[in-house]
């Protein structure tokens, strides 16, 4: 056999005794898996979360407003990784205005208060011009910049008058911090994966899918094959 022939050889020798090495460490940690906790211990790697279908979601928006992270996931509204009520529209933007913050989408004023709890939606039956483009504040009163134009009111929200101004200071969008992209991920996907989940699935061969089927036929009809050698050796050497 030619030297690099046998380097391949060896080399898928050790390879295959590697892998079924893995296997029996797998079979034993199973086999303890009450004693060793493995149900309460839980991996959250983002490859094996998407693998199991969680991956993380990430916000259709953000915006900061005072301290607090407003984002929208779908048609659900957070403050920070608190859910506090539905949007069926896009979130455009949020300012505060004095003790309420008003977010606004293109159809609708929707009030929170300071703690970010829900407290009312205005739509266009309250006089509020739609559809909206954006939402500012200039002087501390509200600003709505709306397909008609540009409309200012005062904060009871209840008026409001077409002007043109300069020096708005219109909401934009902010980046998700990671200590709040971190709870929201313990939100929506709990704890992660258990230990003991993804070592039964290793071992049945479901981690990896088709290729772990078929890795596991293969480590077994190598098992196999080595037990018939084996014996046969053995049988030869008693005769």
């Amino acid at each position: 056999m030619k030297p690099h022939l046998k380097q391949l050889a060896r080399l898928l020798l050790w390879l295959l005794a590697a892998l079924i090495l893995l296997q029996l460490v797998t079979g034993l940690l199973l086999n303890h898996s009450k004693q060793l906790g493995l149900e309460q211990r839980y991996l959250t790697s983002d490859w094996l979360l998407s693998h199991y279908g969680v991956g993380m979601k990430k916000a259709d928006v953000a915006f900061l407003v005072d301290d607090k992270i407003i984002s929208q996931f779908d048609t659900q509204l957070f403050v920070d990784a608190s859910p506090v009520t539905h949007l069926e529209r896009p979130l455009l933007g949020a300012i505060t205005l004095d003790d309420v913050i008003v977010l606004a989408t293109d159809q609708a004023l929707v009030l929170l208060s300071r703690e970010g709890e829900f407290l009312d939606r205005l739509h266009a039956e309250a006089s509020i011009p739609a559809p909206i483009q954006n939402i500012g504040t200039y002087h501390g009163e509200p600003v709505l910049q709306a397909r008609s134009g540009m409309w200012r009111s005062n904060f009871m929200l209840d008026v409001w008058e077409p002007l043109s101004l300069q020096g708005v200071s219109w909401s934009r969008p902010y980046p998700m911090p990671d200590s709040v992209a971190s709870e929201l991920k313990t939100y929506f996907h709990g704890k992660g994966v258990s230990v003991r989940q993804v070592l039964m699935d290793w071992r049945n061969g479901d981690l990896l899918g088709p290729v772990g089927l078929w890795l596991n036929d293969i480590l077994i009809i190598v098992l196999l094959l080595s037990s018939f050698v084996g014996l046969r050796v053995w049988s030869a050497k008693l005769k």
